[in-house]
């Protein structure tokens, strides 16, 4: 057991597997499952994500019982998996990036049809300007245009041709704990 307060790692049963977390994150609306390789170091990162996982979910009344979480520091090449993706089925998210422009995309296709079509566009777009602000919105927005649907929403709520998406590697790239 390490840390203090509500960082206090301590370990639990966790989709049926013993897992070590923080108390903080036994207290979210929904159960998080950090994989087997996670690198408690990472949890510092999780946390602002994971904590406006939880608001979304209130407010947005999103119906989710858990989400898996993946730690890949000083990764080097491409990420095996995707960076996020939702079980509809078992109502789980699956977040290999820290960063909340993936949760709020993830959180998109909760409240959507579909998959990446124009109603996920358009929830993605409305909680994106909700929780994002500044550099981060941005970002976001033009991320957003790898898909027909995001070009199509970008046209339609800024009334400009959308940018050109270029790829970049994941947030994990060379980070160090």
């Amino acid at each position: 057991m390490t840390g203090r307060g509500e960082n206090k790692i301590i370990e639990l049963k966790i989709g049926g597997r013993y897992r070590e977390v923080p108390i903080w994150a036994t207290k979210l609306r929904f159960e998080v499952r950090p994989n087997d390789k996670f690198d408690n170091r990472a949890w510092k990162l999780w946390k602002p994500t994971l904590l406006l996982m939880d608001e979304v979910v209130r407010r947005e009344k999103i119906s989710i019982k858990w989400v898996r979480i993946h730690s890949h520091f000083n990764l080097r090449g491409d990420l095996p998996h995707p960076m996020g993706w939702m079980s509809d089925v078992e109502k789980g998210v699956f977040l290999c990036h820290f960063d909340k422009e993936t949760m709020l995309h993830e959180m998109a296709h909760a409240k959507s049809p579909g998959f990446h079509g124009d109603p996920w566009a358009k929830n993605t777009w409305k909680l994106y300007d909700k929780y994002l602000k500044g550099n981060e919105l941005t970002l976001a927005r033009n991320n957003l245009c790898q898909y027909l649907s995001g070009r199509r929403q970008y046209k339609k709520n800024l009334d400009k041709i959308p940018p050109k998406f270029t790829d970049s590697k994941s947030i994990w790239w060379k980070l160090s704990p």
